[in-house]
């Protein structure tokens, strides 16, 4: 179950694709080893510059191999011609240092990468080993690194020097090991759950990805993510999650390639001149809406769901200064502030819960033949829901959907089960503008009004957070924000991966103790900044 230095071989994005169908030998060490400061934050470790001072002996010295499992067969002769047709990156540039788009697409290609960008995906806390060990070594830097700077000073043996080498190279070798995962500036990471019964039968029906940047062909001085989580459910609802976030990213990047040139040439034209950018009347919203409202439609027509289940869609997209967050079922997507003066951490805008007893969502499925079931306040304050009913057409029994809007679930589709998300729009230079405002106060004798002048616009930070319910059913939305922002703004914090991790951890121990080990939601989470 664990993933190898196959990894290192093939292109990042095939890889991620490829893992699930390939059985891999046991794992190797990764081929670069980097000697840092012991010193130095984990935000400095992958720093371009601190790559080019390797030496042949030195990077032979510290590469370890490992045992190969001679019970399994690979076709390792295909992979590695494969990797060889690979062209080397060590002279491209990033795709994000350029305008050029075919530029960009070269280095996409290079990299293996979707012609959207290259996505950071999930790896999984449980049934992954090796994305275990490195999560590891990355949570455990920090101690590492404090009590270095401590100021006590003691003799050390040339093995207890040996062993704090072994640890800074197993810090960098895990930051590169897990770079399509999770960086400084985001992250995401899953945890299969537990439905009963045999370990290894278990199925994580989660996906999540966050793509930074996100690329599309027009208007490239935007900064551009786009990041979200996908939880399936019944029957099969895996393969609705895995056709979502593999297909979304590049049917929403071709809608938005025509809706952003038409923008493009109306504002040079207009009389002027402002960049519909930065131009709030002319900046095309309702057709960004219309166009993350139609995706869903498609995503759910088109999904493999025939014989499945569905899953839940909830999205975050920047487009420069606008963030547009797009939501159909149960997870949830959280805009917030962070005041890097302050330390103050504020939700400014969270999606609701489609559920079935929401009133416009009631009356939506019962004028289409649907019947909801709404427990009694006592079950609902236990944690039960609302579900829609619909009658299973291979068991013939009767089922119940805890949302009234999902990809997929077509019997429930039937009853009045719509993929349409409600899509709302936020505008980054307001939320910091606003921020300081909002420490506007009035003299009670003079009247005037007081602004506080500790509040400076360059000091609010925007961030995002996706997460499907295994992680919002038992984790405080505040303590999530808290949490994620500390690791995206605060140098002396964990890595974003690790906080990502610790959300996990504490929602499953949760649900462990809640169920009594019974049961346990699949759990998944995407975290980006929405830096300008």
């Amino acid at each position: 179950k664990t993933t190898t230095t196959l990894y290192h071989f093939l292109p990042n994005y095939l890889f991620h694709h490829l893992r699930k169908q390939l059985i891999l030998f046991s794992p190797y060490r990764p081929f670069l080893f980097i000697l840092v400061n012991p010193t130095m934050s984990w935000r400095y470790l992958r720093t371009a510059d601190r790559l080019t001072n390797l030496t042949a002996s030195s990077l032979v010295a510290n590469m370890k191999f490992g045992k190969v499992n001679t019970q399994i067969t690979l076709f390792i002769a295909a992979s590695i011609a494969a990797a060889a047709a690979v062209p080397k990156l060590s002279e491209s540039k990033d795709a994000s240092s350029t305008d050029d788009y075919d530029e960009q697409q070269l280095y996409l290609k290079t990299k293996g990468c979707p012609s959207y960008g290259c996505p950071m995906l999930p790896r999984d806390l449980f049934f992954d080993e090796e994305a275990q060990q490195a999560l590891k070594a990355i949570r455990e830097f920090k101690s590492t690194s404090a009590a270095n700077t401590s100021g006590t000073e003691s003799k050390s043996s040339s093995t207890d020097q040996g062993d704090q080498v072994e640890s800074q190279l197993d810090t960098t070798a895990a930051l590169e090991l897990l770079k399509n995962v999770g960086g400084s500036d985001g992250a995401t990471l899953t945890l299969i759950g537990y439905k009963g019964g045999q370990l290894t039968e278990q199925i994580n029906q989660d996906r999540a990805f966050v793509i930074s940047p996100y690329y599309i062909k027009t208007n490239k001085e935007q900064v551009k993510r786009l990041l979200g989580v996908f939880d399936g459910h019944a029957k099969l609802g895996e393969l609705v999650s895995e056709y979502s976030v593999v297909t979304l990213p590049q049917l929403l990047s071709k809608k938005l390639e025509i809706i952003l040139d038409q923008a493009a040439s109306d504002s040079s034209s207009s009389d002027d001149g402002e960049s519909f950018e930065k131009n709030e009347a002319e900046h095309p919203k309702k057709e960004i809406q219309q166009a993350l409202v139609e995706s869903f439609i498609e995503l759910d027509k088109e999904a493999p769901a025939e014989k499945s289940g569905g899953c839940t869609a909830s999205v975050v997209l920047q487009l420069g200064r606008w963030v547009y967050v797009a939501n159909a079922g149960d997870s949830r997507s959280l805009i917030a502030t962070y005041n890097k003066k302050t330390s103050e951490v504020k939700i400014e805008y969270i999606t609701r819960e489609d559920k079935p007893d929401l009133p416009e969502e009631r009356k939506r499925v019962e004028s289409m033949g649907g019947q909801v079931y709404v427990p009694t306040p006592e079950k609902l304050q236990m944690g039960a829901s609302s579900r829609v009913l619909y009658v299973d057409k291979e068991t013939g029994g009767t089922n119940g959907l805890a949302m009234s809007r999902s990809i997929g679930d077509w019997a429930a589709g039937e009853k009045g089960v719509i993929p349409d998300p409600t899509v709302d729009v936020l505008d980054i230079t307001k939320l910091t503008k606003g921020q300081c405002e909002s420490r506007a106060s009035v003299g009670a004798s003079s009247g005037e009004t007081k602004i506080d002048n500790s509040c400076d616009e360059g000091n609010i930070e925007v961030f995002a957070v996706s997460a499907t319910d295994g992680l919002l059913d038992f984790m405080d939305v505040d303590n999530i924000a808290k949490t994620v922002a500390q690791s995206l703004y605060e140098d002396e914090s964990p890595h974003p991966l690790s906080a990502c991790e610790s959300l996990i951890t504490t929602a499953a121990s949760a649900w462990w103790s809640a169920k009594n080990g019974r049961y346990r939601d699949d759990i998944a989470i995407s975290v980006s900044k929405l830096s300008l």
